[in-house]
């Protein structure tokens, strides 16, 4: 199995999707098998390799700390590097696509397009915008008869995603995707169910006037997706971002909350497929 060792004694696990050198790299704690529009962009031609988080699932089992994200960008470029891999684009979701925000900052160099799904940058300052799903789910943790409502919980979300106009294809994906996480989800360890992400990565763009500042100055294609009922990354949030990144493209679903990525998945990969193209991001 692929593994690449990021620091002693941690070694984070990745998939290879595809093949090609026009890679798009993505990080998750859990590796979607249904309905994840990251391994469908494989079948158009991209080379997409997906890192889980330390801490979670195949990867090395690390103890809490209030600063678990600040490992994701260095893990990520840790398995670029294994795999000679100088530029890519890359994509992300909620969490997730944190990383493309944090590679345009510190590693303009490195990626070549950024497509980011609920996305943020969440508001800073003291907005009552967003709730803590992951603290959520630490509260529920504490008992089994918790765990297990959770679990049934996102199931009925996620089934809840299909919509009339799917195709059979997608509608099936959804349907194995909600089945599959909900039995991973029931059979987490402990370590697992209550592994919180920290305090996030304490930069220098602590405040709105600090990101926007930052954001105008973006050269990376970017293209983001949000959801107008989210409760987690509220519209506030992307209108923000679409609005000071140059060139950036901006699609919304009036239909969607955090779900987007299993909601409109097949259109994702139909929006970033043709962004990419269009930005010419991989001729560069």
């Amino acid at each position: 199995m692929p593994y690449v060792t990021v620091d002693p004694g941690v070694s984070v696990f990745y998939e290879d999707w595809g093949e090609g050198d026009r890679y798009i790299f993505t990080s998750q704690i859990y590796l979607d098998y249904y309905a994840g529009y990251a391994r469908e962009l494989s079948k158009r031609g991209y080379h997409v390799i997906a890192v889980q988080m330390r801490g979670y699932g195949r990867s090395s089992r690390v103890p809490q700390t209030d600063n678990a994200s600040d490992c994701w960008v260095p893990d990520l470029l840790k398995v670029a590097d294994h795999l000679g891999v100088k530029q890519f684009a890359y994509t992300g979701i909620s969490h997730g696509s944190s990383l493309g925000f944090k590679l345009m900052e510190d590693y303009p160099d490195r990626i070549l397009g950024y497509a980011g799904v609920v996305c943020g940058p969440k508001l800073k300052g003291n907005h009552p915008s967003s709730i803590s799903w992951r603290e959520r789910d630490v509260a529920r943790a504490a008992t089994e008869e918790g765990w297990r409502e959770r679990c049934e919980e996102n199931r009925r979300n996620t089934l809840a995603q299909i919509r009339p106009y799917h195709s059979e294809y997608w509608k099936d994906q959804i349907r194995k995707y909600a089945d599959a996480d909900y039995e991973n989800s029931m059979h987490l360890d402990k370590s697992e169910r209550v592994m919180t992400f920290g305090r996030g990565s304490e930069d220098r763009l602590d405040t709105e006037e600090k990101l926007i500042a930052w954001m105008k100055t973006v050269t990376t294609p970017v293209i983001i997706f949000g959801g107008m009922k989210d409760p987690i990354v509220v519209p506030e949030a992307m209108f923000r971002t679409a609005q000071n990144i140059p060139h950036c493209k901006m699609v919304m679903y009036g239909d969607c909350d955090h779900g987007v990525s299993i909601a409109h998945g097949e259109d994702l990969v139909n929006e970033i497929d043709n962004f990419f193209r269009e930005r010419k991001v991989f001729e560069k």
